[in-house]
Parts: C-alpha cells; structure tokens; sequence
C-alpha cells in the first residue's frame, strides 16, 4: 500500500497502466541497447579493416610491382591475403578511395561505448522496475483474490 501511495497509484487500472508504461520503456532500451552494440561491433570491423589496409598498403603495392610476382607472393602470402580480405571488405562497406580516419573511428567507438554503458545502467533500472510493478501487481491481485473467495463461501452459505 506504501508503494501505491508513493506512486500515487489509486485504482487498479492505473497501476496495469504504468506497468505498460514501465514495460515498453525496457523494451524500447533493450531495442536501442541492441542497435546500439551492433553498432558497435561493426565500427570495430571497419576499424581492423581500414587498419589492416593501412599497415600492408606499402607491401601490397611492393607486390604489384614486383617482377617476379609468383616468388613475392610466396614470401609474403600472409600480408597479401590480409590486404586483399580488407580491401574487399572495405568495398562492401561501400568505403571509397578516401579511408576514414582511424583516429576519428576509434573516437566515435568510444562516444558509442559511453552512450552503451549509460544505456545499460538505465536499461537496468528499468528491468528493476519492472520486476517491482509485476510484484506489486501479484501482491495486490492475490489480495483481492482471498477478499473475493470469503465473498463466495458467503454466497453458498445463503443459498
């Protein structure tokens, strides 16, 4: 009864009412969470592959010129399969000639992870939220659930 008058919850519909409330803000943030940490992995994909890019640029480049290409290629397989994959990827991610900026990508990851971490603490408080509505919710139907069955054994008793 505290917690509905602190709430100033007066009649049952009012507490269904914020219970819907407090459920779709957890849901909304959970939605935001996820778009937000998918976000997030992909950055770090772009980030490896502009930064893998960049390291083997100058042996990828020793490669096309090089005469002997065949024994190049042998000798530095390694590095030239990692240019390759990153540049493709790159491609797909629709990157053009003009990488963006490590410095700049590492950045915005970290505005991203800080948007993440508050996003969580909030998403958590909701989630607590909605576990003390739904508990408020069972206490008070089991209260007017025992008010209805004296009612019912009334009833029997009259007839």
């Amino acid at each position: 009864m505290n917690f509905l008058t602190e709430h100033r919850i007066e009649q049952y519909a009012d507490l269904v009412s914020r219970i819907e409330e407090v459920t779709a803000a957890s849901e909304q943030a959970a939605a935001s969470l996820k778009d937000l940490e998918r976000r997030l992995a992909d950055m770090a994909v772009l980030i490896k592959n502009v930064t893998t890019y960049q390291k083997t640029k100058p042996l990828y480049d020793a490669y096309r010129r090089a005469k002997d290409k065949g024994q190049f290629k042998a000798d530095h397989e390694r590095g030239i399969i990692l240019h390759e994959a990153a540049a493709r990827a790159l491609q797909a991610a629709q990157i053009g000639r003009k990488l963006p900026s490590v410095v700049a990508l590492q950045a915005e990851y970290e505005k991203l992870q800080g948007q993440k971490e508050a996003l969580y603490a909030d998403y958590g408080k909701l989630k607590k939220q909605v576990r003390e509505y739904d508990v408020i919710r069972q206490n008070i139907d089991s209260i007017l659930q025992r008010e209805r069955q004296p009612e019912k054994g009334r009833q029997t008793e009259r007839e």
